[in-house]
């Protein structure tokens, strides 16, 4: 959901990585985040798991000029691709106005790259969000692995229709900022055609059964490792074949009165301190989801321990 904050003339949108487990959503954004032509980049916050080394929370503003006068920032949220965390998968993903769905190319991850889509338009419906109007980009990862499916291949059980599709190799970081760029492109055009993502007449569904293996596999789902950390990661290398990362971005100044912004309707501004607020509620959730990892990981241990 955009947030428009009049104090300080700003636009604030919001993109989720989704997808399996292991298949490159941190990776993805550890490559943005050391981007060097990228400033004004929050913290990176980060929880290790046993076996993933996804985010367990992602915060990464961007400054991308202005729309109808106002700047634009964009808010960059990973998921835990393990099954246990899908109290998580639904929190990140409120309130959010495009997602990169990350498929791993490999031929024996299909399957989880169905059960994760399939929790991922789930998941959106349990936010009251249309999975057919929010703005989501296919990337297609690991294109520099041997045993992969071909891109005909993915798009024949992936079935991407309208959907944008971008091959990547996310460790060297091939196609990472083609797919920012396809994903942001995407949400600005949501805006400024007010495309009204929510569904406001179908009630929420019911949580989804935890049993099913919803975008993991066996190597993938591990026990929460007790560690969290806050500063940000080392910064690697841009890769020398990058481009700009926004080149492809850039949004002209719409000529329209001010009262004609498609901001302006059904929006509500919201001050510093409601950000603050929002925030704090955040992190209150992210301590108490911790809380209750730690606690399942008790239980393994007695478990074994028998």
């Amino acid at each position: 959901m955009v947030l428009i904050n009049k104090a300080i003339n700003e636009i604030t949108v919001k993109l989720v990585y989704y997808g399996p487990g292991l298949c490159g959503k941190t990776t993805n954004l550890e490559k943005i985040y050391g981007n060097p032509k990228l400033e004004n980049k929050g913290k990176m916050i980060s929880m290790s798991t046993e076996t993933d080394r996804t985010l367990f929370f992602d915060f990464m503003p961007m400054e991308l000029g202005t729309i109808g006068g106002q700047k634009v920032r964009v808010q960059l949220y990973t998921v835990p691709g393990q099954v246990f965390y899908d109290a998580t998968r639904k929190l990140v993903l409120r309130g959010a106005d495009g997602v990169v769905f990350v498929a791993d190319s490999q031929n024996t991850m299909r399957e989880s790259n169905l059960d994760s889509l399939e929790n991922l338009k789930t998941n959106l419906r349990l936010n009251r969000l249309d999975p057919d109007k929010v703005a989501i980009v296919f990337q297609y990862n690991k294109r520099d692995l041997p045993n992969i499916d071909s891109v005909d291949d993915m798009n024949a059980y992936m079935k991407p229709a309208h959907i944008p599709v971008v091959e990547a190799a996310a460790k060297s970081g091939l196609g990472v900022t083609a797919t920012l760029r396809a994903a942001i492109t995407r949400i600005l055009d949501n805006l400024k055609q007010n495309v009204d993502t929510t569904l406001h007449d179908e009630p929420e569904l019911a949580a989804p059964d935890m049993s099913q293996r919803s975008g993991v596999t066996a190597s993938s789902a591990g026990t929460p490792k007790l560690s969290m950390k806050s500063t940000a990661p080392a910064a690697p290398p841009a890769p020398a074949v990058e481009e700009e990362p926004f080149g492809g971005v850039a949004v002209a100044e719409p000529e329209v009165a001010v009262d004609e912004s498609p901001f302006e309707a059904g929006s509500q501004s919201s001050d510093l301190e409601t950000l603050h607020a929002s925030a704090q509620q955040l992190v209150a959730t992210l301590e108490a989801a911790l809380e209750s990892a730690r606690e399942h990981e008790r239980k393994l241990a007695e478990k074994l321990a028998q």
